[in-house]
Formats: C-alpha cells, structure tokens, sequence
C-alpha cells in the first residue's frame, strides 16, 4: 500500500499550470514560445515531483519532451535543506560514532544536483556515449539550445513502463528479454562503465514497443540522479560478485571489509554464517525465479546487528 501511493510521486503528481510552464520556458529561453517551438501541447504528459513533461514540435520537425522545473522549487529545498542541517547538527551531538552531517550534506548535493538540468543534460550525453555499443539501450538526446537550469529539451522517446507486464505482454515483448537486458544493462553501468543511473524507477526506464529495429529497447530518461564508482571500488565489487557465484563467504566479506562497508570486530564468525545464509538463500531464489524484493528482505535481515556501516 505505501509502495503504491508513494509511486505516485514518479509521473503521477498533479501538474502546476500550462501558463506558469510557458513563462519558465520564455523565461529560461529569452524568447516566446511561438518562436521556439511549431507547437507545444499546454497538457503534460507526465508530472513528478520535481517538475512537468510537455511534449512539443520544433521549427525543423524534430518531436521533443519539454521538462520544467516546479516554480520555486530551489527557494523550498533551501529552507527545508537547512532546517534538516540543523537537525544533523544536533543528532551528532548526541549520538557518538554517528554522522548524520555527513549524511546531510551528500542528500543536499544530489539533491541541488538533481534540480540542475545542465547537469542532467551533461549526464544524459555522457549515459548515451557509454551506451553507444549496446543497441539495447536508448537515450534521448538533449537539444541544448533549447535547454537551460531549468528548462530540458529532449528527443521524444515513447514507451512502455518496464513494470508495465500486462501491456508488454499484449504488445508481443518477451519479459524474460527485458528482464535480462535491464540487468545486463545495470551491471554494465556498475562494473564497466563506473558511471550508474541512481533513480531507476519505473518511471524512468520505459520499453521501447514501435515497429522498427529499436523494438523491445529499454529507454532510460531522468539523469539527475547519477553515481560514479571509482576503479578500485568497480575491483572490489566484481570481487563481492565473484565471491557471491563461488559461494565464497570468506571473499566476500574481505571485500566487503576494504570497501568499507563492513567493520571489522571480534565476532566474526556469526557474520560469515549470516553471509552463508544470505548466499546460500540467493541461490535458491534465483532458482525459484523469485523477486528482488524477496532478496532485498533477506539483506535487511541479515543486517540487524551486524557490523555493516554503508558509508555517507
């Protein structure tokens, strides 16, 4: 039920006004809309939190999506941003070995970060350069001269939600395929690229479902919310991986260990039975074809009490 109503927030937010969106973009752009583009449809075709999606023609033909950033959305995540400051600040006063600042100040970077549409623009051209190989994957590509902190124009790329069965179903998509291309396409990011998509919600990774080559393609948009893995870290998590396939509990929890993630302590033989357990369970679900969110329960589990500490 809360996953249901909070999955509200990735494209189904009530929209602010067709009015308010064209004087940002007029704005934003130095010209009228008329002039930038031959039509804009004043109906959004998706709304989130953060901003509105209207879908729109240019001069030259191209179709494109026109993103706009809420009105005063900055001015808003300055004073709750602060107000939670504040609260860090007295957190760490009363409870040692913890760092709620640290923790702070990285949610206000990607947070600041995420209302930068330059930023997202410069990661959206960087996403589809890694891809270029990979003729699975597409990303729409950003028309910067019509783009700016506010403001993101990009290629029209139509498509299904990944989470959507019912309609991939009807329109022919094999989700076994795209099951295995969206995990391909993660581990790519993550173990080659170091260069990773951080808000893969349904609502930014689409199945492209036209007639054509492109056909069951995954579609990634939003890139506001980006993660770099530096190359020792992308070693040590192939390591955890290889680890985890080898059923090698010892490995795993020294890679764990060097990548910080777990503290060493003096009990740490019930943390490799909770690794065996984990491992040994993994298996058996993946054979059951069981969902993630079955995993993701099993890694919650076997965190309590455990010395693992993910860093800020």
């Amino acid at each position: 039920e809360f996953i249901e109503e909070l999955s509200e927030l990735q494209d189904r937010v009530p929209a602010f006004s067709a009015d308010k969106a064209v004087a940002i973009i007029e704005k934003e752009l130095g010209q009228p809309i008329s002039r930038l583009f031959k039509s804009f449809e004043r109906r959004p075709i998706a709304a989130a939190s953060l901003g509105q999606v209207h879908r729109a023609v240019l001069w030259s033909g191209e179709e494109v999506v026109v993103k706009v950033q809420r009105p005063g959305l900055k001015q808003l995540f300055d004073i709750d941003l602060n107000n939670l400051r504040v609260l860090a600040e007295q957190l760490d006063k009363q409870e040692e070995g913890r760092d709620f600042k640290g923790i702070y100040q990285e949610c206000a970077q990607v947070l600041y970060q995420e209302i930068d549409y330059i930023n997202e623009g410069r990661n959206s051209d960087k996403f589809r350069r890694n891809f270029k190989d990979v003729p699975y994957v597409r990303v729409p590509i950003v028309y910067w001269e019509y783009s700016s902190t506010r403001v993101l124009t990009l290629q029209y790329l139509p498509g299904v939600k990944i989470t959507d069965k019912e309609r991939l179903t009807a329109a022919g998509i094999e989700l076994d395929t795209v099951a295995q291309r969206a995990t391909e396409a993660y581990l790519i990011q993550i173990l080659r690229h170091g260069f990773y998509h951080a808000d893969p919600h349904p609502g930014n990774v689409s199945v492209d479902v036209s007639d054509g080559p492109t056909r069951g393609s995954l579609l990634y948009y939003d890139f506001g919310m980006m993660g770099d893995i530096v190359p020792n870290v992308r070693e040590k998590l192939l390591d955890v991986f290889y680890g985890i396939y080898k059923k090698d509990s010892s490995q795993v929890i020294r890679s764990l260990t060097e990548l910080g993630v777990i503290k060493p302590t003096g009990d740490m033989l019930t943390l490799k039975r909770s690794i065996n357990y984990f491992i040994e369970n993994l298996a058996r679900q993946t054979e059951r074809q069981e969902t993630i969110s079955a995993i993701g329960e099993d890694l919650f589990a076997i965190a309590v009490d455990q010395p693992f500490r993910f860093p800020a």
